[in-house]
């Protein structure tokens, strides 16, 4: 038998508010049900996050229902927990996943909890139920999003499998959106591994969701990642898709699991360091001969999207770097379908070191100066633009008139060379 494992679709994600990327969210959901079907996939395992948020955009509900139609039209049942993403907003609201299931597009897991128990209940079109069994004697178990308390509900289901009277099924999967911890960095709803190895003995397959980095532990525990780039961050992981996983009876892991990548669009990540960089021209040239450097990524068919990152020490105003022609270079040089710009720049250290005790006119003057400084063109004569910045101070609390201040500082301007940056 053979069946596919997905999490993380996020149907209805309007990414930076383009419509292109909502579209990309059902491009690579579409490619996974092609994909059940081509392959022949006995069913479907969604791992929560089906959907980008509790609220569904019609148009995403209508995505959805496309897709899920078309499996069942193939035959092939599609079985789904709930993830963070979309579970009703209050205990007692309708999710959108429990109407999916009502009309027969889905089987979603959800155990109940009686007095501190899990109820370990069969699947009902009417009620709903903690596993379902599908033909060849194969048990899929289902937990939902649980967050802080995913190990505590782990700790349950132990409880509830082990007091089971009935025979072990042949093959045994949980279904669960949750995490391991140490995979990502402050991952809300991860728990430690050790929360899952008292499972062992009874599921054979572990099929996770929520994180979208994909991982695998010791041919049991298997997440495959998201199926689309939900954040830049995203996209350095390249193999993340969904895996195709074969039953085999002789194997001594019963199981034969590959990740097989999911087609997504391609993302460029620009980081530049402007420490060096004694101007804007200096930058912008400096980003120019980066962008002739950059080898595209795999092609795909479909435009990037591409952001840059300025980072470092500034030698001047930062005001004066124009991010607006940085994003016009990127977009000559790549034709991306969007470029965002992050400018993470910080101005020079600013730091005044006295050595006895000085005046108020004495401050100013230091404070002035370390200010100009900062700016190269105006370093090598940095004394000389101090006295000028404390003169019209002086005119200006003197009341001269504007004309008079104005005339003043174009004598200056014209007296004091400026470095060329």
């Amino acid at each position: 038998m053979r069946f596919l494992h997905a999490a993380d679709v996020h149907l209805g994600y309007q990414q930076y508010n383009s419509k292109e990327r909502f579209n990309d969210f059902y491009l690579a959901f579409r490619n996974l049900v092609d994909e059940a079907k081509a392959r022949q996939a006995d069913f479907v395992l969604l791992g929560g996050d089906l959907f980008e948020k509790r609220t569904v955009d019609p148009l995403a509900m209508r995505q959805a229902v496309d897709g899920l139609q078309t499996l069942k039209d193939a035959g092939i049942p599609v079985i789904a927990v709930e993830g963070n993403h979309e579970r009703a907003h209050y205990r007692d609201q309708y999710s959108w996943l429990q109407f999916l299931d009502a009309i027969g597009l889905l089987i979603l897991l959800d155990p109940l909890v009686r007095e501190g128990r899990l109820v370990l209940e069969p699947y009902d079109v009417e009620t709903g139920g903690a596993y379902v069994d599908l033909p060849g004697g194969i048990r899929v178990y289902g937990l939902k999003y649980y967050g802080a308390a995913t190990e505590r509900a782990l700790a349950l289901l132990q409880d509830a499998l082990a007091e089971a009277s009935s025979p072990r099924p042949a093959y045994s999967i949980l279904l669960t959106h949750a995490g391991l911890e140490g995979v990502l960095a402050r991952c809300s709803g991860a728990v430690p591994r050790r929360a899952f190895e008292a499972l062992r003995e009874h599921v054979d397959y572990v099929a996770l969701g929520h994180i979208h980095k994909p991982y695998d532990f010791d041919a049991w525990i298997y997440n495959p990642g998201s199926l689309e780039t939900w954040s830049v961050e995203e996209a350095a992981w390249e193999e993340r898709g969904y895996y195709v996983v074969e039953l085999t009876a002789r194997s001594p892991l019963r199981h034969r699991a590959t990740l097989v990548p999911s087609p997504r669009r391609p993302f460029e990540r620009l980081r530049l360091s402007v420490d060096a960089c004694a101007s804007p021209e200096a930058v912008y040239e400096a980003l120019h001969a980066r962008l002739r450097r950059v080898r595209p990524g795999p092609a795909s068919g479909r435009d990037p999207v591409v952001e840059v990152t300025l980072e470092g020490t500034l030698s001047f105003d930062r005001a004066e770097l124009d991010l607006r022609r940085v994003e016009t270079m990127v977009r000559e040089a790549f034709s991306p379908l969007l470029v965002r710009v992050h400018n993470a720049t910080v101005p020079s250290e600013f730091q005044i070191s006295l050595q006895q005790a000085s005046s108020r006119a004495e401050l100013e003057h230091l404070v002035l100066r370390e200010l100009i400084e900062r700016d190269i063109r105006y370093r090598a004569h940095a004394a000389a633009w101090t006295d000028v910045a404390l003169e019209l101070k002086r005119m200006a609390v003197a009341n001269n008139s504007p004309d008079e201040i104005l005339d003043y500082l174009r004598r200056k301007r014209a007296e004091i060379p400026l470095e060329e940056p």
